[in-house]
């Protein structure tokens, strides 16, 4: 599916673009699946995931009605399990990749974030590159695919459009940003509801962030994260192995 010219300056001018129906439900079905047996245990972990449990539940502050609701996040899945990496190299998310970043791009990542119901916690308000200053220029995309109905009530994501044109606030403007959000809604934010197995595209800068969930329904979402091939990496540990989702790869690069 290629981005009419709308859409494209509809996402150079906010730092986000909504795509209805971009996934079918018999995709969204099977990543959802997949992702409860991975947060019930039903997987033997592969090396390299992440498995975040909710603060609250870590803290012994609420007991989860069962292992799956318990978990928060779930990371680095696409490497080792084929049914993430599919839905991470669908040519349907990745052509619209291709219309936001040019020809050749490479997997930055990915995040499973689960919010479950009632105790899903509060996501604050952040820049994607203030954790991913280790890739140069800042200007990733990311995937954010809807596996359940994302809605004011379950905690979907909030924008505030044009923030990305801002540059890295760095994460003091960014606390004070959410300190003001946590005293009611800001005035430019926009929050992005979602039907499952719609998606959302946003840039790496644009500031985000979603209310905690104390609603009877989870909000599942997956996040993919994508680059040029053309980025540089200037991190100080060895440079991780990206994996190319498009095109061609590049010396010195990512």
């Amino acid at each position: 599916m290629a981005l009419t010219d709308a859409q494209r300056q509809k996402f150079e001018e906010d730092g986000y673009l909504i795509v209805p129906s971009l996934l079918t439900y018999e995709e969204v079905e099977v990543v959802r699946q997949r992702a409860d047996l991975i947060a019930s245990g039903g997987v033997t972990p592969e090396l390299g995931w992440g498995i975040q449990v909710e603060p609250s539940i870590q803290r012994g502050q609420v007991v989860a009605k069962s292992p799956v609701e318990s978990i928060r996040k779930l990371g680095g899945l696409v490497r080792t399990d084929h049914v993430m990496n599919t839905h991470a190299t669908n040519p349907k998310i990745i052509d619209i990749i291709v219309d936001l970043l040019g020809p050749d791009i490479k997997l930055f990542g990915d995040q499973l974030l689960m919010k479950p119901s009632v105790h899903g916690s509060r996501k604050d308000y952040h820049q994607d590159s203030q954790s991913w200053q280790h890739v140069v220029p800042n200007n990733l995309v990311s995937c954010w695919a809807a596996l359940d109905d994302a809605t004011v009530e379950n905690g979907c994501l909030r924008f505030i459009p044009g923030s990305h044109k801002w540059g890295l606030i760095g994460r003091e403007r960014a606390q004070e940003i959410e300190q003001k959000a946590l005293s009611g809604p800001l005035e430019n934010e926009v929050p992005i509801e979602l039907k499952a197995a719609d998606c959302s595209f946003h840039h790496s800068l644009v500031l985000h962030s979603s209310r905690a969930n104390r609603s009877s329904h989870r909000r599942r979402g997956y996040a993919t994260h994508y680059m040029s091939a053309r980025t540089r990496y200037v991190g100080e540990d060895d440079k991780p192995d990206y994996l190319l989702v498009r095109g061609e790869e590049f010396p010195g690069c990512v």
